[in-house]
């Protein structure tokens, strides 16, 4: 795998999950609240394999209902994280943030175990509604 020599790769993955997450609606749940549950990734993509698999992973959480965010708050799911992050290779502050979600009793899920294109599930998702 080459490593990424700019972030002009990274900054129109970036752009193009920004756009999908726009598209993003809250669901009703009992009580007639509108939640999002969201799906919490962390670290940084250090390849371009790893830039492609971390924003088709992120377009698919948006996919499946999900919002993809960068900061622990509110209902997360789960969390996807980098192969650094995964290998503990990480920065100090990514680390942190894996304690903190690790001690709320969530999954870090590293971002190669997703398969965004076939028919892979995240704990604790709903199953896809279909109408009659």
């Amino acid at each position: 795998m080459s490593t990424i020599a700019s972030t002009t790769l990274a900054e129109v993955a970036s752009e193009w999950c920004t756009e999908a997450e726009i598209q993003v609606q809250p669901s009703a749940v009992a009580g007639g609240r509108n939640v999002m549950r969201s799906v919490l990734f962390i670290g940084n993509p250090s390849t371009v394999t790893e830039v492609t698999h971390w924003a088709a992973v992120r377009h698919w959480t948006v996919e499946q209902g999900l919002k993809p965010v960068r900061e622990l708050q509110g209902d997360v799911l789960c969390a996807i994280v980098t192969e650094a992050v995964a290998d503990g290779t990480c920065a100090s502050a990514d680390a942190a943030v894996v304690q903190r979600v690790r001690a709320r009793g969530l999954d870090c899920i590293p971002v190669y175990d997703i398969e965004p294109w076939g028919t892979a599930r995240l704990p604790g998702a709903l199953p896809p509604t279909s109408a009659p």
